[in-house]
């Protein structure tokens, strides 16, 4: 029997909706495979400009610990003058220092930016404590730089028992051991009730953590810190000092002394005119990656060592 010709036409027009159905759903598939090629090539890009970046990083400490040893190699004597202490301003680096790494046709050169910085010339919060024992001129200093950034000198002590409760101390022939864990970085203060964010970036250019206690250098600590270590000096004395020593630096502490109102003696162990810890900091962008990083160097007589890095 044939069909009518009504018949025929809605038959017809059900194969046309079904086929456009059919373009439509192939359509989709494809696209969606396109998205998750793009998706899954941008993120192999990604590791990889992350693995170059973490290459440059490392060329850049390498070349940072060269410069430490040969400075070791001149003297003892640590001043803003020297070329550890120049800034690198942001550089583009050629393909010899990327390998000729590409990760496609549009990619950027590599780019690096950088600064070395001496932590000791910011006061060791660790020093409040040798032998398990407080040290009184390391708290009286700190409570000093406290005051003069304007924070609370109440919490001189609360550090004091955190550093305390870090290091294992003796009491009545017995050693007591740590039941606190020590402090590895200024940020580590937030642990210590009336810290906040606040507080640290207030410290933060004036204060550190490092493993040893170690002094002040005399030739590259701000003036805040001078003050705090000096008790006979106040904040604008320690600024008037800072801007005479632009123009020279000392190779011992009597000369700095010489240089401060009303010559004060300068003990060893609290001040130095050299450093063994020192701070890198690097900005490095490769392709659509960028990686900043903060490393802690220690320098001996003969290496330079990572103590901690961190990224950001």
């Amino acid at each position: 029997m044939a069909r009518s010709p009504r018949v025929a036409r809605r038959s017809k027009g059900t194969a046309v909706v079904t086929a456009l159905l059919i373009v439509v759903l192939a359509t989709t598939v494809v696209s969606g495979l396109f998205v998750r090629e793009n998706v899954t090539v941008r993120s192999v890009e990604n590791r990889l400009a992350l693995a170059q970046t973490r290459w440059i990083e490392r060329a850049a400490l390498d070349w940072a610990k060269v410069i430490l040893r040969a400075d070791a190699r001149s003297g003892v004597v640590d001043h803003l003058g020297e070329p550890w202490a120049v800034p690198i301003a942001e550089t583009r680096l050629d393909e010899t220092v990327t390998a000729g790494a590409r990760i496609g046709d549009a990619s950027g050169t590599a780019m690096l930016a950088g600064q070395m910085i001496d932590a000791q010339s910011r006061l060791n919060v660790n020093g409040m404590v040798q032998g398990g024992q407080p040290v009184p001129e390391q708290v009286a200093a700190f409570r000093k730089l406290l005051g003069l950034l304007g924070l609370p000198e109440s919490l001189a002590d609360a550090v004091l028992a955190r550093v305390r409760a870090s290091q294992p101390r003796t009491l009545d022939g017995k050693v007591i051991l740590p039941t606190d864990l020590p402090l590895l970085r200024l940020a580590d203060l937030m642990t210590i009730a009336g810290f906040d964010a606040v507080a640290i970036e207030k410290l933060a250019a004036f204060a550190i953590a490092l493993p040893k206690p170690t002094p002040v250098n005399v030739n590259t600590a701000p003036a805040e810190v001078i003050a705090a270590v000096v008790p006979e000096l106040d904040l604008t004395g320690a600024r008037r000092f800072v801007a005479r020593r632009e123009r020279t630096f000392f190779r011992q502490l009597g000369d700095a002394s010489a240089l401060l109102e009303g010559q004060p003696v300068l003990p060893p162990s609290l001040l130095s005119v050299g450093s063994g810890y020192f701070i890198v900091r690097g900005v490095i962008r490769f392709d659509r990656v960028e990686a900043t990083s903060e490393t802690l160097l220690e320098r001996s007589i003969d290496r330079v060592d990572i103590v901690w890095q961190q990224r950001y």
